[in-house]
């Protein structure tokens, strides 16, 4: 800790600090003779603690410290006297003084002071901590004593010995990272309005992700049925999601039991729209094993060498139902796929004029990877075997590459003052047609994508702790740092330095 001495008798402010700098650990950033020094040394120092005499020249350590609380600080006080007047103990009590030495001072006493003050500020600190930041402490395993931090968490999320927590995982599948913070407000009203008690709702800091934890006492078949007839449909209206369920008894698998729970994500492929994904539907599961089917992939590139666009739709609409739509393990299907439209694409690309086309085939792959909704896979799926069938010289092929050269132009330039004119300049039409292309093709408008993508680079930057915040933001391309924060918080529903606190 760091300490502040404020005594106006030299011997025993020297003995003070020569006890503390001998037999503790603590700093002495300050040694002062009356309480208007004093005062201003803890205004500008901003010490852990101050010790202050009570009856000293100019300034007495009461006025001194109810000056420092009226400035807001909130510096722990102890207090020297010699006095036992009921007077001074009831404006101390008043002032939150921490701890009183009574002179003459003995070594063992101010020892023990400051080790009971120090234990108060570390309790303070823990206390002050939100509930967010206990949760990421234990998934991280990081921020010190885990036993102390799952007993805070506990205390905040008001979990009893014994009492089960029923907990709910929701994944958007939207691009949108906004999407994610309206499905958080839907969850809060709707629980809300049912008068659930013993909720809280935590959105992660990673995959678009939001961890509903309840701990009201109701059962876990009665709190199912209440997200599937009541909050799953107004979910549903701010986008695709994926959903499982699980119970915890205990914080100290926490991290397992959502680990788990995400393991159960990955089976919606398997399952209904929106079906709560459980350990018991996962239990019951059985998969047909598929093998990957060569003949296809055979036929369909000999199809595309040939010209024959009807041949390349049947093969595909044969590794459909033998594959996509098949009992085969989720994982397996999305290999099987990703092998089968790779085989394509590689015959195809020498037939392509338009090489930039290449760039929009992985960004379909790799939200067909992602996804784990069986439509939206199967969606884009359909986008590369058309566009593949397709002619080359066809519309959608141009709009495509007009697309990816304005991405390519974000990437190169999102650090500075870029604009859809500009974007629109560098493709060759006008600023209108650009946005409503855009849109069309990327499910999302050029400012909304410039903004992601620059908080994006900012997350990672931020992660570092190697910038402040102001040189973030204009690293990804804003000046004014404080419409960086807005933009942050709006897409992350955090502040840049509440994130950055996290990690």
């Amino acid at each position: 800790m760091r300490v502040v001495i404020v005594e106006d008798e030299p011997n025993t402010r020297n003995g003070i600090i020569k006890i503390i700098e001998k037999y503790t650990t603590h700093e002495v950033v300050a040694g002062e003779i009356d309480g208007e020094a004093g005062f201003e040394k803890v205004l500008s120092l901003l010490p852990d603690v101050v010790i202050t005499d009570i009856n000293m020249p100019k300034m007495d350590g009461l006025t001194m410290i109810h000056k420092i609380r009226e400035a807001g600080i909130m510096t722990a006080a102890v207090l020297l006297t010699g006095y036992s007047e009921f007077e001074y103990a009831q404006r101390a009590i008043q002032l939150s003084v921490a701890e009183y030495l009574l002179k003459p001072l003995d070594v063992e006493d101010i020892i023990e002071v400051l080790g009971t003050v120090e234990k108060k500020l570390s309790k303070n600190k823990v206390e002050q901590v939100s509930a967010e930041q206990q949760l990421f402490s234990i998934l991280t395993g990081d921020g010190g004593d885990q036993e102390v931090i799952q007993k805070q968490f506990a205390e905040k999320i008001r979990k009893q010995k014994d009492q089960v927590i029923s907990m709910f995982l929701i994944q958007s599948e939207s691009i949108l990272e906004d999407t994610t913070n309206q499905m958080t407000e839907v969850l809060k009203d709707s629980l809300d309005a049912i008068c659930l008690t013993g909720f809280f709702i935590f959105k992660l800091p990673y995959e678009k992700q939001i961890l509903v934890m309840i701990s009201d006492g109701q059962n876990a078949r009665y709190l199912k049925t209440i997200f599937k007839t009541q909050i799953l449909k107004d979910l549903k209206e701010k986008g695709e999601f994926l959903i499982s369920y699980e119970e915890l008894l205990s914080l100290s698998g926490l991290k397992d039991t959502l680990k788990q729970m995400q393991e159960y994500l990955s089976y919606s492929f398997v399952f209904q729209d929106q079906c709560i994904i459980d350990r018991e539907l996962t239990q019951n599961l059985s998969f047909e094993r598929v093998e990957y089917p060569e003949y296809l992939e055979r036929g369909v590139k000999r199809d595309i060498r040939n010209g024959n666009k009807e041949g390349i739709r049947k093969n595909a609409r044969k590794f459909e139902k033998t594959v996509i739509q098949s009992r085969e393990e989720p994982k397996v299907i999305k290999n099987h796929t990703v092998r089968f439209v790779m085989a394509a694409l590689n015959t195809a690309r020498d037939l392509m004029e338009n090489k930039d086309i290449e760039a929009l085939y992985q960004y379909l792959l790799n939200d067909m990877m992602k996804t784990g909704i069986r439509e939206i896979f199967l969606n884009n799926y359909w986008k590369i075997i058309d566009m593949v069938a397709d002619d080359r010289e066809q519309e959608a092929l141009t709009g495509n590459g007009m697309i990816l050269n304005v991405i390519e132009f974000i990437r190169q330039n999102y650090d500075k003052e870029i604009s859809l004119s500009d974007a629109a300049g560098l493709v060759g039409i006008t600023p209108e047609y650009l946005s409503k292309l855009f849109t069309r093709e990327m499910g999302i408008n050029f400012c909304t994508f410039l903004g992601e993508f620059r908080v994006s680079v900012a997350k990672k930057l931020l992660a570092t702790g190697n910038y402040k915040i102001h040189e973030v933001a204009e690293m990804v391309g804003y000046k004014d740092t404080k419409y960086f924060n807005k933009v942050f918080r709006s897409i992350m529903g955090v502040s840049p330095s509440d994130y950055r606190k996290v990690f």
